[in-house]
């Protein structure tokens, strides 16, 4: 049993380390020409670029050559949205789709062995604390002009799905199904047409891609994983060529 000075001598020692100790302030909103990498980016001021199912896209601020993509909570919420019983227990929740994406980009670009980044996707550059969120940050695609580049879906509306545009999409899925890219929705609102941040022209997937099944099976089979992606394409061409004819 301690005596009573070694009592005393422990209590002071307890409560001395947090002598003088502050609490750290509230992160302040850091505008983005001044915003370090770890300050909260204020997205506020801007106007949504782009939407998809789940997640708004805002252009990065601070470079033309990256975009900022946001989880959108209301939508992602919605009654309607099925979801696996085994979804609820993960901490992530609705940032999830980062966590999909990231693997599915690093495990692709590692088997690659792509010192530039994988040619076949938008690059993912990171995550961003933003007034909306965290964020994860992602290559910009743009036209000729500099804007957002089209979605194949939209070039298909605005110039038909000629003979030479059908090859190029082939030939994109074969290279999707030859890096054994784990691609759910294969839709052609997943793919852009355009040029990447160094110039290269081409196809590129910017979203739908990461494997989301309980059990990883299209993760360990690039057989089957292939299968299926050519089941999706087949129906994804089929749409595209309809859409096509409907111009005329």
């Amino acid at each position: 049993m301690l005596n009573a000075s070694v009592r005393q001598k422990a209590a002071r020692q307890t409560t001395t380390p947090w002598k003088g100790l502050e609490v750290i302030p509230r992160l302040a909103l850091a505008p983005a020409e001044s915003a370090g990498p770890f300050e909260v980016l204020d997205l506020k001021p801007l106007s949504i670029a782009a939407a998809g199912s789940e997640r708004d896209v805002y252009l990065h601020p601070a470079d033309s050559s990256l975009l900022i993509k946001i989880v959108n909570g209301v939508r992602h919420s919605q009654a309607d949205r099925k979801r696996p019983w085994y979804k609820r227990f993960r901490r992530d929740a609705s940032h999830r789709v980062f966590v999909m994406e990231a693997d599915e980009y690093i495990a692709t670009t590692g088997q690659q062995g792509a010192r530039g980044g994988n040619a076949l996707m938008a690059r993912i550059f990171g995550l961003v604390l933003t007034s909306k969120g965290l964020g994860q940050v992602v290559e910009r695609i743009v036209d000729a002009h500099g804007n957002l580049a089209p979605t194949l879906k939209e070039v298909v509306a605005r110039h038909g799905f000629s003979p030479e545009l059908r090859y190029r999409v082939h030939e994109f899925i074969m290279a999707l199904i030859d890096a054994h890219v784990v691609f759910n929705d294969v839709s052609a609102s997943n793919i852009v047409v355009g040029f990447n941040a160094e110039g290269r022209e081409g196809l590129y997937l910017v979203d739908g891609y990461g494997s989301k099944q309980l059990i990883p099976v299209y993760s360990w089979s690039k057989r089957l994983n292939g299968r299926r992606i050519l089941r999706r394409y087949d129906t994804m061409a089929k749409k595209l060529l309809a859409a096509s004819e409907r111009r005329h």
